[in-house]
């Protein structure tokens, strides 16, 4: 999608990947504004420090690169700024309407600061291109040149290849449909012929286990990958993802039975499907992609958003069971366990990202996911608190680690922004592992403050669940 529309690493990774990364944790606390506030601040809170230290941090670990001054310093403050005042807005444990929306004027503001910084740079950068060309140089090999490119995070987008005049020759030769069964059969295959020859016992034991799972995903999601063949176009298993993926979508979500127009969504939602089958089936050949190939990312980034959410909630039923189990607080498990859980899109999205080479994108994210998840997820829901009380005022609960998660996430960020400011702004391994670490001693200094071992930050003012209640009949403590 990145490269479709032309936008640089770190603009995706601040908006498109972060809004898939946060998207799950996002709708999921609009969708509930009545759930216990002490378990969202530690979990917002929680997710945000996992993810930009550990996270974060790991994406430094595995590809080391230098970042744009400016455009990492800008992310760091609005993460700042927004935090404090999340901070000194909630003290009184009281959230207006007007202070909601300020914190979704943060993140808006900051959102079209990014944009409108992105089209600036692109439009410099242009320019010298243009400038240097018609002094009959060569823009890539001006010094003056890779330094914009670096400094404003653009890298050249590559050529387009010509094409080749005999495939033109041969088209009228070729059937549309050659090779469509050994064509699908190659694509849904879940085992590697050149993993597996190369694997020992213990992965070859794992691709069997993982084969069925894989296979359902292959079923589902369309891979648009601009470095496979033919970017992983597959005629017969692309035309069935039109079908598949949009009725696995409305089951899992409950609209498969909802009726309109005397017609369940599951029917609309197959007739659609089959109307795109039959016109990708007429209009595609299984030698190349389509021209509209693309349009298929936004499927595969829907998709992909769906799967996420169901193994992210499973995730998190599991640890909630495990956290009842060992009787912990609802601070110190939103803090931890339910944070994990919900950050498991940001771990294997961003490393793999980083695996890939695209480490810069994966960084921004571990910023623009959490920013996202903190200023929209957490003002919305406090606006839908707000709007249920007759004076527009949540009541919120911060619990015994609101203070501090909000200290040490604050000092996560300083960590970070300091690091790199003595480093010339070089994202180097020294600095993720100072991440990592700081985010380590944050856990351990929760827990200990969960088995009364040392004293907290925080102190919670109102331990019973229906001080609210309480306190507008005079009866608070």
């Amino acid at each position: 999608m990145a490269k479709t529309l032309n936008i640089s690493e770190s603009l995706a990774g601040i908006t498109i990947l972060a809004f898939g990364n946060g998207s799950p944790d996002l709708f999921t606390a609009v969708a509930n504004p009545d759930a216990d506030t002490e378990l969202m601040f530690a979990e917002l809170l929680g997710s945000a420090a996992f993810v930009i230290g550990v996270i974060g941090g790991t994406v430094l670990l595995i590809q080391p690169f230098s970042l744009p001054p400016w455009g990492i310093s800008r992310d760091l403050a609005f993460f700042i700024g927004a935090l404090l005042w999340i901070t000194f807005t909630a003290a009184d444990e009281r959230f207006s309407l007007v202070e909601s929306g300020v914190l979704i004027g943060i993140y808006v503001v900051f959102l079209v600061l990014v944009i409108w910084e992105f089209i600036r740079a692109r439009r410099e950068v242009e320019g010298m291109r243009s400038r240097i060309s018609l002094q009959g140089g060569i823009p890539e090999q001006d010094a003056s040149f890779r330094r914009v490119l670096h400094v404003t995070g653009l890298s050249n987008q590559p050529a387009p290849v010509p094409a080749n005049p005999a495939d033109f020759a041969l088209q009228g030769v070729r059937i549309p449909n050659s090779g469509l069964w050994t064509d699908f059969l190659s694509h849904v295959n879940p085992i590697d012929a050149n993993e597996w020859a190369e694997a020992g016992w213990f992965m070859r034991m794992f691709s069997i286990i993982k084969a069925p799972f894989l296979l359902v995903l292959l079923l589902l999601i369309p891979i648009v990958d601009s470095t496979a063949e033919r970017d992983g176009w597959c005629k017969l298993l692309n035309i069935i993802h039109c079908m598949s993926l949009p009725l696995m979508m409305v089951w899992v979500n409950g609209f498969a039975s909802i009726m309109f127009a005397r017609i369940s969504v599951a029917g609309w939602t197959a007739t659609l499907g089959m109307s795109l089958m039959v016109i990708v089936f007429v209009t595609s050949r299984t030698d190349r992609c389509p021209p509209y190939h693309k349009l298929f990312t936004v499927l595969s980034f829907l998709g992909c958003i769906q799967i996420i959410y169901l193994v992210a909630q499973e995730v998190v039923s599991v640890l909630e069971t495990l956290g009842i189990v060992m009787k912990l607080s609802k601070s110190i498990l939103g803090l931890s366990l339910l944070a994990w859980g919900n950050s498991v899109g940001d771990l294997f999205s961003n490393i793999a990202l980083a695996r890939q080479g695209y480490a810069k994108m994966a960084f921004a994210a571990c910023f623009g996911g959490p920013l996202l998840n903190l200023c929209l997820g957490l003002s919305l829901t406090l606006i839908a608190k707000a709007l249920k009380d007759p004076n527009w005022i949540a009541q919120v609960r911060k619990g015994v680690m609101g203070e501090n998660c909000e200290a040490y996430l604050l000092q996560i960020l300083a960590t970070t922004w300091l690091g790199l400011l003595l480093t010339n702004f070089q994202a180097r391994r020294s600095i993720g592992l100072a991440m990592i670490v700081t985010y380590l001693v944050f856990l351990a200094f929760s827990f200990l403050g969960e088995f009364d071992l040392i004293h907290p930050y925080g102190t919670d003012h109102h331990p019973d669940p229906n001080w609210a209640s309480g306190a507008n009949t005079g009866n608070a403590g």
